[in-house]
């Protein structure tokens, strides 16, 4: 049997494929190791994302002003009047109110139209006085010589102190349209004067035929009457904003403003759930079995024990309190058990609602110094936190750019070796074309000799060919 060559290549770009695979390997365990640690990083940033709304979360917990929460009875008041209030300048309290007047302000309606829109009035102006006594004028073009022309031009004058609007007044069914203009504000403090009209060469007169003047709003708080210079009063008690309503005169109501310590609550819940979500991250991170990938995640690592080392530590540690009139430099300690906050048989804390309820009723301002005071649970632990969290150098962000430049060093090396296996695959392919080229002239040169002597009997090239 004679010696046969693979003409069409079949065996040689099989060994050609084998080769390059076999150099792509080191380029594989590349891609698994990046592989590893992209997972890496995304675990990291899911505990990272557990630190995400400790600021926030700690920023209403560790100044006492923005930790106290407060809620407001209006009682019998509560369509008479809205209120709200500055938490940070409030003081719990009730307070008997009455809204004998509301706040007024200056306006004028004129004589009535048959067409709102007929332009009538010549030419003129209107002319206002404001609150420093100034004088305004507002000059009206014969186009514009209609009760909706003067509407639209005083509404276009943004800097102006009145504001007007045409209604239809239907107790006169002849003429019913009527302008009226007035002041952007309530009170005296805010009164605005009205001459008359200034127009001339109309077919129709425009008049006031009415007006209001401003006055401010009469309160009585506790028995004593006040004036107001508006409906809306910021910081009309310390911390408190009225928006009156309805006047009642002769009824009085109580306005209670109180601590809300649900909302506190709250608060204190909030954080210990985010702590929750530190120690159960770092929990998951060090349970393994035999099935586990170790060297995908964080197991063993000291940077998360250190952070939960730290926290515990904390949890267990009592918190100054400094209410002692006898003895102002001695502090007597709270700790964080008394207030509802206990560590679980399974290492995760527990909120008590009911508890933290009761101790903030029996001791208010003990448990919000041991919360939110200079030295208290929120601003220690926010501390703590700040090493981790700190932009720049802080823990967190140190560790996500090591990650990633761990992450960019083996992409750097993957493109490295990907240039080294091009060129390789370059040379190889075209050695192996050689070759598949030598082979496929060897091949005819055999078919042609064995075309030329005949493809039976003992002849010296068949046998030296092998036949």
């Amino acid at each position: 049997m004679g010696l046969r060559f693979d003409a069409t290549g079949g065996q040689l770009n099989g060994a050609l494929k084998a080769l390059i695979e076999a150099e792509r390997q080191p380029i594989k365990q590349l891609e698994s190791r990046k592989g590893k640690e992209e997972q890496r990083m995304k675990t990291f940033q899911e505990f990272k994302g557990k630190f995400a709304n400790f600021d926030r979360t700690l920023s209403e917990l560790s100044n006492f002003n923005k930790f106290k929460e407060f809620k407001v009875d209006l009682g019998d008041g509560a369509n008479a009047m809205a209120v709200t209030v500055d938490k940070e300048k409030v003081q719990a309290g009730s307070y008997d109110i009455e809204i004998a007047s509301l706040a007024k302000r200056s306006s004028i309606i004129s004589n009535g139209f048959t067409d709102p829109n007929e332009a009538a009035l010549g030419v003129g102006y209107v002319v206002v006085y404001n609150s420093k006594g100034d004088k305004e004028e507002i000059y009206i073009g014969g186009k514009n010589s209609s009760l909706s022309g003067i509407a639209t031009a005083i509404n276009s004058k943004m800097d102006s102190a009145v504001k007007a609007t045409v209604v239809k007044d239907s107790s006169d069914p002849d003429a019913p349209w009527r302008l009226i203009v007035s002041a952007k504000k309530d009170g005296i403090d805010d009164e605005v004067v009205f001459p008359q009209f200034y127009f001339l060469d109309g077919k129709k007169d425009l008049r006031i035929e009415k007006d209001n003047e401003a006055a401010n709003a009469v309160l009585k708080v506790d028995g004593y009457e006040v004036e107001a210079d508006g409906n809306k009063i910021p910081d009309f008690m310390t911390g408190i904003n009225l928006d009156l309503k309805q006047a009642k005169e002769g009824q009085t109501f109580t306005v209670t403003i109180a601590e809300d310590v649900p909302k506190m609550a709250g608060k204190v819940k909030s954080l210990v759930d985010q702590v929750n979500g530190i120690f159960e991250f770092i929990t998951k991170q060090n349970t393994v079995d035999d099935k586990s990938d170790t060297s995908a995640g964080f197991t063993g690592d000291t940077s998360l024990q250190t952070i939960e080392f730290r926290i515990r530590n904390l949890m267990h540690e009592g918190f100054p309190v400094w209410d002692n009139s006898d003895d102002p430099d001695t502090p007597r300690i709270k700790m964080l058990s008394e207030m509802g906050v206990e560590f679980a048989k399974n290492g995760q804390l527990t909120f008590s609602e009911e508890k933290f309820t009761k101790a903030m009723q029996k001791d208010f301002n003990g448990v919000a110094q041991a919360v939110s005071g200079e030295y208290g649970f929120a601003s220690q632990i926010k501390t703590v936190m700040t090493n981790y969290t700190r932009p720049g150098n802080g823990l967190l962000a140190t560790r996500e750019a090591s990650l990633k430049n761990r992450i960019s060093r083996i992409d750097r090396d993957i493109e490295a070796k990907e240039r080294v296996l091009q060129r390789k695959t370059e040379s190889l392919t075209q050695q192996f074309s050689r070759m598949q080229s030598t082979l496929s002239g060897m091949q005819q040169q055999q078919q042609y000799l064995q075309a030329s002597l005949g493809s039976s009997g003992a002849n010296p090239i068949t046998q030296l060919l092998g036949g």
